[in-house]
């Protein structure tokens, strides 16, 4: 029983489910389209905001940091021998400390043969540094004696850094293959990732830690042209860059606080090779859309709307390469939640939802409500046409009542009417004054209740013909019954009022039923004069 009533109900409801599912369907569309046009606002947005990243990093790391040690080179190329005075000024003079946030140490390393080790070593402890020197030991490569390169200048001149004081570059391997580089092709080169000692926080318990970050050499050469076998090589510009704090120093302000940047030492983004992560979460290899899942996931790829786990839409992201003093590094940005936040369309999708959801529901209940008023006016006009059928039957059988009891009564009061006129007639003088008085009423009202019977039948011819609608001309007609009245009694002198010009719309023949009844009355019941 349920179940058809439920069937019954959408039937009849069908139209205004209709509506409301073409309305939520175009809703949808709706949404996906703004959504999808807003998205490629924002993807334009996020894109120039990576690539003034990429040249952030390219003209603070290439054209700042590097063109400081190239600097330091032109101090070398304008003097035969720099002092360590002149090292110190020139660092001081440079504001490293403070404009170079990231450049922890700025240092020289000459290049030594090893017949000038112990003249050389000797020199710089006479200086004051006794111990210098006492890390160098003899080296080959292919049988053949190298050079060394010992940090012998370096600025400033922390506690962290002066622990490398004396140490033999290119006794490092990862060091050697970008002095190496540099050396060959005349140009600054920077190490891959690397730990460098460096000082601690002041909530630190420790003195000194590791930090992430490289090293970048700038070759110095004799003031003649360089050889190509790099023999006319006198030394290195040495910079020892922290990452994490030099990048700080980048991106504290200009890139969006909603944007995740991570940096990688080389192509392949691994934990091993991350330099710098902005926010700790290391995202970069991840897919981003797979992070939208389950239910809220598909909704938020059918409307656009913020409906996924990560409360975000979009989930942008981008990867690009970058040389850094001839070394390779990647970048990758990726747009957190709150970004689409901040773009002025962010909630036009959400808009257009809402509005075409609560279009989708008006058109919804209004359709409904006409849909109930038509069944309801159905329901009311076949009741009405069960009513009009059922009071056409009972006046077809008050009609044939009215017919029958009509005609049935006529045989009785003949009779009766007839008896008495021959009572009269032929008894007369066996009847005193009081009977011939009763005989006479009786036929008087006999004779009454045939002209009631004869009205009857005539009711009942007039209910049985169909109505015809028509201008009348009432005044016409209403003369037409006077005269008629006037003739069945000529004695009498009554005067009928009647106005010209009058007309109405119905039937003639009822029309005349009426007035001859209404006229009728009237003339019989008017005082005789």
């Amino acid at each position: 029983s349920f179940g058809r009533a439920a069937l019954g109900h959408l039937g009849r409801a069908a139209a205004a489910y209709g509506v409301l599912v073409v309305g939520l369907l175009l809703t949808l569309l709706a949404t996906r389209f703004v959504s999808q046009t807003v998205e490629a606002q924002e993807r334009v947005r996020f894109d120039e905001a990576a690539v003034a990243t990429k040249a952030s990093v390219d003209r603070r790391v290439n054209a700042s940091y590097v063109d400081t040690m190239l600097g330091a080179d032109g101090l070398f190329s304008a003097s035969e021998n720099v002092s360590r005075e002149e090292w110190a000024n020139y660092t001081r003079a440079i504001d490293l400390e403070s404009r170079y946030e990231g450049l922890q140490a700025l240092g020289y390393a000459p290049r030594v043969a090893p017949e000038e080790k112990e003249a050389f070593v000797e020199s710089v402890r006479e200086e004051g540094f006794g111990d210098f020197g006492s890390r160098l030991g003899m080296r080959s490569s292919d049988g053949e004696e190298e050079a060394y390169f010992p940090l012998t200048y370096v600025e400033p001149f922390t506690e962290a850094n002066a622990t490398t004081l004396g140490d033999d570059l290119y006794a490092i391997p990862e060091y050697r293959a970008a002095m190496d580089g540099a050396r060959d092709t005349n140009s600054p080169r920077a190490t891959g990732k690397v730990y460098l000692i460096s000082e601690t926080g002041p909530n630190s318990k420790a003195d000194l830690a590791l930090k992430e970050g490289f090293l970048v050499f700038v070759p110095i050469y004799d003031q003649g042209e360089p050889g190509a076998s790099g023999r006319d090589l006198t030394g290195f510009i040495v910079g020892a860059v922290r990452t994490d704090d030099m990048l700080r120093e980048i991106f504290g302000q200009p890139l969006d606080p909603a944007v995740d940047l991570e940096v990688y030492d080389g192509r392949v983004p691994t934990a091993d090779n991350l330099l710098y992560d902005r926010d700790g979460v290391e995202r970069a290899g991840e897919d981003v859309t797979a992070r939208r899942q389950g239910i809220g996931g598909a909704l938020a790829w059918i409307t656009g709307l913020p409906l996924g786990e990560t409360g975000r839409s979009y989930g942008f992201s981008w990867s690009d390469t970058l040389y850094v003093a001839g070394h390779e590094w990647t970048l990758y940005l990726e747009a957190l939640p709150g970004f689409e936040e901040q773009g002025a369309d962010e909630q036009l999708p959400l808009f257009v939802f809402l509005s075409g959801l609560g279009v989708s529901l008006l058109l919804f209940g209004v359709t409904y409500m006409l849909v109930r008023s038509r069944v309801r006016a159905q329901m009311a006009s076949r009741e009405l046409e069960d009513a009009n059928r059922e009071l056409e039957s009972t006046n077809r059988e008050l009609e044939s009542f009215s017919y029958s009891v009509s005609h049935d009564l006529r045989a009785p009061l003949r009779s009766i009417d007839g008896f008495s006129q021959i009572l009269l007639e032929d008894y007369a003088d066996d009847l005193d004054e009081d009977g011939k008085a009763y005989l006479g009423r009786v036929r008087s009202a006999s004779q009454r209740m045939g002209h009631l019977i004869d009205d009857l039948l005539g009711l009942s011819r007039v209910t049985r013909g169909a109505m015809r609608r028509e201008r009348v001309d009432l005044s016409s007609i209403g003369r037409e019954v006077a005269r008629s009245l006037m003739e069945t009694d000529r004695a009498r002198t009554v005067e009928f009022l009647i106005e010209d010009g009058l007309e109405i719309q119905g039937d003639a023949r009822l029309v005349r039923v009426v007035l001859e009844n209404l006229l009728g009355n009237a003339f019989k019941f008017t005082g005789k004069e």
